[in-house]
């Protein structure tokens, strides 16, 4: 391929990832139950402590965790006189989920699945020391405030 159709070709690309959001490419590529991370909010999230998630490793193997806990972390308060930090305003929290000792899970990004939630792909990796009753993986979340309409 020559530099020039290299350049055409990646500005098509470019130009159809600015028109779709990345959330249709994962609909598209993982089906109409799939959801995006971003459409879920922390209490979607949160109602799910003591359920079941699927997740779906790499090699074909299907591991179930469960939610823990989430843990929201309080927004950080105004000090007058100084400027608030960027991601002042974010939502901060965590995902705490127990697996099985025998069945690690790379930290890495997995395709999750859940009853009341669908599927998404989300970013987990291990805390805390592994023992042959269980482990526990960790997703963490510091992003803007969703809009409420």
């Amino acid at each position: 391929m020559t530099r020039r159709q290299f350049l055409y070709h990646s500005s098509a690309l470019i130009a159809v990832m600015a028109v779709f959001p990345t959330s249709a490419f994962d609909e598209m590529a993982n089906g109409r139950n799939f959801r995006s991370l971003s459409r879920t909010s922390y209490f979607q999230l949160a109602a799910q402590i003591n359920t079941q998630f699927r997740v779906y490793a790499p090699d074909g193997r299907v591991v179930k965790l469960r939610l823990l806990k989430a843990p929201l972390t309080a927004p950080s308060p105004i000090v007058p006189g100084r400027r608030p930090s960027a991601d002042a305003d974010n939502e901060k929290f965590s995902l705490v989920f127990s697996g099985p000792g025998d069945e690690l899970l790379a930290e890495a990004i997995h395709l999750f699945e859940h009853d009341e939630l669908g599927r998404f792909n989300m970013y987990i990796g291990q805390i805390g020391p592994r023992n042959l009753e269980r482990v526990r993986y960790q997703s963490v979340f510091n992003r803007p405030a969703p809009v409420r309409s």
